[in-house]
């Protein structure tokens, strides 16, 4: 009787055990458990990419017309710009440290509209066009 006895109580415990373990990743109270996940409303007013961005100490860089480009966090001064983008970041590289190898790519998001400067491109990233030098064999 006394074994039986035990027995039960350790099914009671380890029932108990898992049902306490069960709830995780369900909804609760109508929010979402789902971690890392952006919320959708208002999404227009948000730019698509930012969520995208690696955190990461590598410098931003951009390739364009088979030229690569590096940004050391230079805000552009020119004023009385065209509205016209001369081009769009579509594509992003695998990781956030690798250099991009395509045209049109960068290693820090996509959706960003850029305009070529004198000898630059600056991308306009959260309403500040960031200023992209081309990099050169004594810069690697």
């Amino acid at each position: 009787m006394k074994k039986r006895m035990a027995a039960l109580i350790l099914a009671l415990l380890l029932a108990l055990a898992l049902t306490g373990c069960g709830n995780r990743g369900t909804e609760k109270d109508g929010e979402s458990a789902d971690i890392g996940t952006q919320s959708t409303d208002d999404a227009s007013t948000l730019p698509d990419t930012a969520q995208d961005r690696p955190v990461t100490d590598a410098p931003m860089m951009v390739m364009v017309d088979n030229t690569l480009y590096q940004s050391e966090g230079e805000v552009s001064t020119v004023e009385g710009r065209c509205g016209n983008m001369d081009g769009e970041i579509t594509s992003q590289t695998a990781c956030g440290t690798d250099a991009p190898t395509e045209n049109d790519q960068s290693n820090f998001g996509t959706g960003y509209g850029y305009q070529f400067g004198n000898g630059t491109v600056e991308v306009l990233i959260d309403n500040q066009w960031i200023v992209f030098r081309p990099i050169t064999d004594s810069d690697v």
